[in-house]
């Protein structure tokens, strides 16, 4: 343990010491959830009859749209940095020299990866239960239940991102093309195959469809569209979601403990 620590630490500061993907993280993070409120509370205050409060309950649950996706980037980018930039940096044979065990040089990068980003997803969460509370303009506004699920469902959000993005990264060896292949995933491919009705069941597989189980409110009984719904129990998505992250941490620590110094 006295040796993982400093490891770990070691993780966290090179990714830190990245300027550009420390404030590109914190904008996606935080930034975005400050900017989105304050173009929703403009179009409430000028048109109220037309454009709901920023806040409220309505406000916080809608807002979990915005993190599903800036959540989600900023994880992946993150995570993908962790798992290539020993090697593209050239630190890779250095590292591998002091006599560390090459599996757990893979296995710190994930907490190192998540040390940098969930403080900053914690620091938008923030910001938008703030904007629940001051913009609800008098409707309802989430209880401590809705808080803490939206909590849970974010907090798994970032770690399957995370581990997923450095487990490809490493075992391409390649950051750009991990974040690329990921983005793709997200925005397109993964929720196209939502909708292909002929999977059936095959569909809870989909990381995005167990990660919505989580969601506040969500029932076994996940709508995908207006007519189709898949059926996925809270411990079947758990069982994906920790699914997904062991292949992609197998998958890293291999290829960190086989490819040449």
């Amino acid at each position: 343990m006295n040796r993982v620590l400093p490891m770990i630490k070691a993780e966290l500061l090179k990714l830190r010491k990245r300027r550009g993907l420390f404030w590109f993280s914190l904008f996606l993070s935080a930034g975005s959830v400050i900017v989105a409120n304050v173009f929703l509370a403009a179009y409430h205050a000028g048109d109220p009859a037309k454009y709901g409060p920023a806040g409220g309950t309505q406000g916080f649950t809608s807002s979990l749209n915005l993190f599903a996706l800036v959540g989600a980037l900023a994880a992946v980018v993150v995570g993908a940095t962790a798992g290539a930039q020993d090697v593209g940096s050239g630190v890779f044979r250095s590292l591998v020299s002091t006599g560390q065990s090459r599996i757990r040089i893979a296995l710190v990068r994930i907490p190192g990866a998540l040390l940098m980003l969930l403080p900053m997803l914690a620091l938008g969460f923030g910001f938008e239960l703030i904007a629940a509370f001051t913009l609800a303009d008098g409707t309802p506004t989430p209880d401590a239940g809705t808080v803490l699920t939206a909590a849970g469902w974010l907090f798994a959000v970032a770690v399957l991102n995370v581990t997923v993005a450095l487990g490809l990264a490493a075992l391409l060896r390649a950051r750009g093309t991990a974040i690329g292949i990921l983005i793709a995933w997200q925005v397109a491919a993964g929720r196209a195959l939502e909708h292909v009705a002929a999977l059936g069941s095959l569909r809870a597989l989909i990381s995005s469809v167990s990660l919505d189980r989580f969601l506040p409110g969500a029932q076994d009984t996940i709508r995908l569209n207006r007519v189709d719904t898949v059926t996925v129990t809270l411990w079947a998505a758990i069982a994906v979601v920790v699914a997904w992250i062991a292949v992609a941490t197998v998958l890293g620590a291999w290829r960190t403990a086989t490819q040449d110094a």
